[in-house]
């Protein structure tokens, strides 16, 4: 921890000394004096400044202001803070993240559970290097913090209320979409674009299926445990309200179901909707799959995606695609009305 926060320490007081736009690792350090006039990177940033206002939060360094949206502090405080720059305000992004420890786990199935695939076998240890995955699937409004900020295009599902089943006549399922709700209808392009902008990565397929069902001793079939329990997620069974009640088809809020919650307490593992991974996709790649942290094969025609959705089959394909192990495909281009991701660091 000392060493850490020496080393933070230094890299501010060479900031501050030198050229206007000071590369600290992966963070680029830059005056406030100088966002307005200075060609910046398009990676994090780190500024420094006292608090002149509350709300809305404004910064200076004594030559130049800007405004900070996603952050809060009281005036005459003296800031340190990282996010992204537009030309306008400056956003600071800080979703809830789960630490997942380094360590092996049993990734795939071993063939016991029900609906078992030839794609998820065999199953075998893996060996992951520490990281963090978000608590929750990233919200569309940590998604409109990011278009906000570089000015990217809003999928097609934005609209608040939406009724994406139009399959029985005249019954109707309309609901409204909050900032709360996944954000949906999104591309693995777009998913890694936000992924990049926010300072991190889709998560890999083992990381995915690492922080979805490890106890640390054994793998769970579903993420709260080996028996399927319709309650626990968002899916055509259950009879939450937050999911529509019975034969509901819409996303619910982020954390809806906390009883559906992984080992780890990732949220929504299951249900709601589904999740882009960042590797291609190859059906006997658990065969030659390296022991320790996969990235999938070098190249394919489909991404992985994983979790299960809303709008999943209401018979046997919820059972199956719920489990944790379950591996499914869409074309990187897809823009399914079911497809989102979480972030990872």
């Amino acid at each position: 921890m000392n060493r850490t926060f020496i080393a933070l320490g230094i890299c501010i007081l060479m900031m501050a000394a030198m050229a206007p736009a000071t590369q600290c690792g992966a963070i680029y350090g830059v005056r406030i004096s100088d966002l307005y006039n200075t060609p910046l990177p398009t990676g994090k940033i780190r500024v420094w400044g006292k608090v002149t206002s509350v709300s809305p939060l404004k910064l200076t360094d004594g030559r130049s202001e800007i405004t900070v949206t996603g952050r809060t502090a009281s005036l005459n405080d003296y800031l340190v803070i990282d996010g992204w720059w537009n030309g306008q305000f400056f956003s600071v992004f800080e979703p809830e993240m789960i630490y997942i420890p380094a360590g092996s786990f049993l990734m795939g199935n071993n063939g016991d559970e029900p609906y078992s695939y030839p794609q998820e076998l065999p199953q075998h240890s893996v060996y992951l290097s520490a990281y963090y995955i978000g608590k929750y699937e990233v919200t569309r409004g940590e998604y409109r913090a990011f278009t906000n900020a570089t000015g990217y295009t809003e999928p097609w599902s934005w609209a608040d209320v939406q009724d994406w089943y139009d399959g029985c006549g005249e019954c109707s399922y309309v609901f409204t979409q909050t900032d709360n709700h996944p954000v949906a209808g999104v591309t693995y392009y777009d998913a890694v674009a936000f992924c990049t902008w926010a300072g991190g990565h889709l998560p890999t397929e083992a990381q995915w299926e690492r922080a979805a069902r490890w106890t640390g001793t054994y793998a769970n079939a579903y993420p709260w445990g080996n028996d399927w329990n319709a309650e626990n997620c968002n899916n055509y069974w259950d009879t939450d309200p937050a999911g529509g009640g019975y034969g509901g088809y819409q996303t619910t809020p982020v954390g809806s179901y906390l009883s559906g919650a992984s080992p780890y307490g990732c949220q929504d593992m299951a249900g709601n909707v589904w999740e882009w991974c960042k590797d291609w996709y190859g059906s006997n790649y658990y065969s030659t799959s390296p022991s320790s942290d996969p990235q999938g094969p070098e190249s394919g025609n489909y991404r992985v995606t994983r979790g299960g959705g809303w709008d999943e089959d209401p018979y046997e394909g919820v059972i199956v695609s719920m489990r944790c192990t379950s591996r499914y495909t869409h074309v990187p281009e897809s823009d399914w009305y079911s497809m989102g991701f979480r972030l990872a660091r």
